[in-house]
């Protein structure tokens, strides 16, 4: 067995070096170009050399307790996109009189994907609110947990816009009160639908449906302390963009 060290890699066609090797290993395409750290090489079919691309880049908008309304623009390199959005969560149920309340249910997630032409030059950004938490206080008539808002991304002025509705607020500190519906979506490639909060049974309080996605979502739990307590509030959605370049 025969071992060939070399640094240097020509194609058979010209003298243009094809590929190189640093001192400390590290490659180089078309001569001494080795890149930045974390690109990777790419090809450019049969006509051309393969070049360093930086693969994807995630920006977030939104998240936690951040919601209203945003402008997205994209960077100008970035080619394809993909998006998801999660609305708000339901706002738990009040508990009264010795009854728990119900808990929110936790808002829909869409997935879409979109080209650049696809987005064109902006995108219309909206994270949906966490709904208010139910109330019932002596001699006022209760509240039910509040709607979470919708998580909407709507490139301007193509492209299908997603929509993801927020979680049903909780239901009133009836007997066996039924939890907050979970959310839905709409033109969505994958969609998952909010989970519904669950029911009030006895003194037990509902707990909020857990969101399907990272981010918020969430709904909101019933508070049931012995007396008149308002219900927890649902948390905000998300938007989350992935570029790709």
């Amino acid at each position: 067995m025969s071992i060939h060290q070399v640094n240097q890699i020509k194609s058979t066609t010209g003298s243009d070096i094809a590929i190189q090797f640093s001192s400390s290993g590290a490659l180089g395409l078309g001569g001494a170009n080795y890149g930045t750290s974390g690109q990777v090489a790419v090809s450019q079919g049969s006509g051309s050399a393969p070049t360093w691309t930086t693969f994807s880049i995630l920006q977030g908008i939104g998240g936690g307790a951040a919601s209203g309304s945003f402008t997205y623009t994209p960077p100008s390199t970035a080619t394809k996109f993909l998006v998801y959005c999660v609305g708000g969560g339901g706002g738990g149920g009040p508990s009264s009189n010795g009854v728990g309340g119900a808990g929110g249910g936790s808002g829909g997630c869409a997935w879409r994907y979109y080209t650049s032409a696809e987005i064109g030059s902006s995108a219309s950004v909206t994270v949906g609110a966490g709904g208010a938490g139910g109330f019932w206080y002596l001699g006022v008539t209760p509240y039910s947990g509040g709607n979470g808002g919708d998580s909407t991304f709507d490139p301007q002025p193509f492209g299908s816009p997603i929509l993801t509705g927020g979680g049903g607020g909780g239901a009133s500190p009836n007997f066996q009160a039924n939890g907050g519906f979970g959310g839905t979506t709409t033109n969505s490639v994958i969609a998952w639908n909010g989970n519904p909060g669950m029911s009030s049974y006895g003194t037990q309080n509902g707990k909020g449906g857990t969101s399907v996605a990272y981010g918020g979502g969430n709904g909101g739990d019933s508070n049931y302390t012995g007396s008149n307590s308002g219900g927890v509030a649902g948390s905000a959605g998300v938007v989350v963009i992935f570029e790709f370049y």
